[in-house]
């Protein structure tokens, strides 16, 4: 150890009298140490400083990225219930709105009024001339039209046909089918007034684009049509002379010859077929027929009523006329 520290000075004077440090010459480090640190100082003048600690990265380290910016969108409003589907912007909120709209008009939940949605313009669209379909689906969202049958046209245009069409795809009466279509109707309506003007529907089709009428028009929580009021009953009545009764029910009384009564019963059972309901009939004897008219799981009379005791007299109207 002595020796060594003798050689270093010998080395430190010899450098200083040179002009230079002793550390210069490798002499101010342990003699295990100088081999080392001479190689350190050759990296130092190729590379720059050494790095300072074992963890830190030198200078040929490739530099870490910055963080990205957040999402400017964030956060996202959540979908009601019962609607799964992502928000894709404003079309998707149209969507919202309309089936909200159509919910709402019939009491129903969001699902409901969404498969409303669906087979009421899946009948519209093949009910149409192909410029007409294709100004419908411009417009209706994708999430009525997605997985659809579009193309196959329907030869019937009628109301009959179309709320039976839809009644057969929802599983439903066709008083509910026809609830439910003119609430669709009326809430594509109320986002886009000139739409169904553009569609050139049949006559017969427009009072499906009126929305349901209060109170009967409307089904109540249990999916049942609810009862019109005293009011709306007597403007019913008004509108059916041949007709009494109340809020309970509501019948009309009919006396003709045997072959003719049996001809305006014929009608009124086909009438039955088309719409999936009827009054009920009864016969005191062979020239009567009394006819009654009520929703039974409403235990009232409700619009649907109404538009069948319509409905029978026109087919006694045209049993009376021949109109077979």
């Amino acid at each position: 150890m002595e020796g060594d520290n003798r050689k270093r000075r010998a080395l430190a004077r010899a450098a200083q009298e040179k002009g230079h440090q002793a550390s210069e010459a490798g002499v101010s480090l342990g003699s295990s140490k100088q081999r080392r640190h001479a190689k350190h100082a050759e990296r130092a003048e190729q590379d720059g400083p050494p790095p300072e600690g074992a963890n830190k990265p030198g200078p040929r380290a490739p530099r870490p990225q910055e963080a990205p910016e957040p999402d400017p969108t964030w956060p996202r409003r959540p979908p009601p219930t019962g609607d799964n589907t992502p928000d894709t912007g404003a079309l998707r909120l149209r969507y919202r709105e309309l089936v909200t709209s159509a919910a709402e008009q019939i009491g129903a939940d969001f699902d409901t009024a969404r498969e409303a949605g669906r087979a009421t313009v899946s009948v519209l669209a093949r009910m149409v001339d192909e410029v007409a379909r294709r100004r419908l689906l411009d417009v209706v969202p994708p999430e009525l039209t997605d997985g659809q049958d579009l193309s196959t046209p329907i030869r019937r245009t009628d109301v009959i046909g179309f709320v039976q069409d839809v009644g057969g795809q929802l599983g439903c009466p066709p008083e509910q089918a026809r609830m439910r279509i003119q609430a669709v109707l009326a809430a594509v309506a109320a986002q886009d007034p000139d739409l169904l003007g553009a569609l050139h529907l049949p006559d017969e089709l427009a009072e499906l684009t009126r929305p349901p009428q209060p109170g009967g028009g409307l089904v109540g929580p249990d999916g049942h049509a609810a009862a019109i009021d005293e009011e709306e009953l007597q403007a019913a009545l008004r509108r059916l002379p041949d007709w009494t009764g109340d809020s309970r029910a509501i019948t009309r009384t009919l006396v003709l010859p045997p072959d003719q009564l049996e001809r305006v019963l014929l009608r009124v059972d086909r009438l039955k077929q088309q719409l999936g309901r009827g009054p009920r009939i009864s016969r005191p004897d062979e020239r009567t027929a009394q006819f009654l008219v009520r929703t039974t799981n409403a235990g009232a009379v409700t619009a649907q009523d109404v538009d069948l005791a319509l409905r029978v007299d026109e087919a006694i109207t045209h049993a009376n006329a021949g109109l077979t």
